[in-house]
């Protein structure tokens, strides 16, 4: 089997995917910055490579041998807006112009993007890969770059982007919060009606970045990955507290109050070494009233289609969190 290199394996998406590729029996190689902190890594059959996407002069050694690239590192959440540019788009730059360097050794190379560089949907449809983009933050635009610069290699090695809705699953510590409040038996909501969004399970992306290895496509496509369903965010909350067998009574936050939480926990960041868990952007991005891709090219093209609705998802989903000690 094929040698593939997969870069953010040690974290929540990446180390789903590394599962998978493993299983199919894939070679694969994961970069890593500390190869003390495998973190998900711990005991898998994978090579270790040292490197960091910010400095290219390390990434070299780690692309021995691989013809795939799955690039899966990135931010999701920063203290400075500049660290989602650095390492979104700068450092999937310096993968691709390494991966040039490899020349006719590179044969596809898999971009892990998001939702958030389309940006929202302004009138309820679905967005499509082909419309405009037209992201509301610093991480879109970042993910938008990257994706800029993926599709300038497309005629050099055959490149894919994966743009995932709003993913959850074991070992995710984003929406794991939504799950920590509702245990208190709080949940949070905007004012300002419902929104409305796809979510996509982990184990469903890490089967369509398998997908993006194994299927002939276009170079340079773009495929939104999701459950092929919009749920309310009333729907989701009724889920969350169904599949976990609790009660929580709803709180709702006017726009207002929303940005300057987000102020203040920037601000409280600023004495912390980690970002914020939200902040002005993330508020920004919740308020849109539609997080909508076009799942029918996935689907056609592709040969995606999610296995894991809503409700399995987040049962499951529960199960981990209580079985390894993260929820009561």
């Amino acid at each position: 089997m094929k040698r593939v290199l997969v870069t953010g394996g040690t974290g929540f998406v990446g180390s789903h995917a590394v599962e998978l590729l493993l299983s199919r029996g894939y070679a694969v190689t994961c970069l890593v910055r500390d190869p003390n902190r495998l973190s998900w890594l711990e005991g898998l059959k994978v090579d270790i490579a040292v490197g960091d996407c910010t400095r290219s002069e390390t990434l070299m050694p780690a692309l021995q041998d691989a013809s795939i690239v799955i690039h899966a590192a990135g931010l999701t959440k920063a203290r400075r807006s500049r660290d989602y540019y650095e390492i979104n788009q700068l450092g999937t730059r310096n993968m691709l112009q390494v991966c040039k360097q490899c020349n006719a050794q590179i044969e596809k190379f898999i971009l892990i993007s998001s939702l958030a560089a389309a940006g929202p949907s302004r009138d309820g449809k679905p967005i499509r890969s082909a419309d405009g983009s037209c992201p509301v933050s610093d991480y879109g635009k970042s993910k938008l770059l990257a994706e800029e610069e993926t599709l300038r290699y497309r005629d050099l090695f055959s490149v894919v982007i994966l743009r995932p809705t709003v993913v959850y699953g074991p070992r995710d510590k984003d929406l794991y919060e939504l799950f920590r409040w509702a245990v208190r038996g709080i949940m949070l909501e905007m004012s300002g009606g419902d929104r409305f969004l796809n979510f996509c399970y982990v184990k469903d992306l890490a089967k369509a970045i398998l997908l993006a290895v194994e299927k002939q496509t276009r170079s340079g496509s773009i495929y939104f990955v999701a459950e092929n369903r919009a749920y309310s965010w009333g729907g989701f909350r009724q889920a969350l507290l169904t599949t976990g067998h609790i009660r929580a009574r709803t709180i709702t936050i006017p726009y207002g109050m929303a940005y300057l939480i987000g102020l203040a926990a920037e601000f409280g960041s600023l004495f912390t070494s980690r970002p914020a868990l939200t902040n002005r952007q993330k508020i920004r991005e919740a308020a849109q009233k539609y997080w909508l891709g076009d799942l029918d090219a996935s689907e056609r093209e592709f040969g995606f289609k999610a296995d894991y609705s809503l409700q399995k998802g987040l049962n499951l989903t529960w199960r981990w969190y209580r079985d390894h000690k993260w929820l009561s």
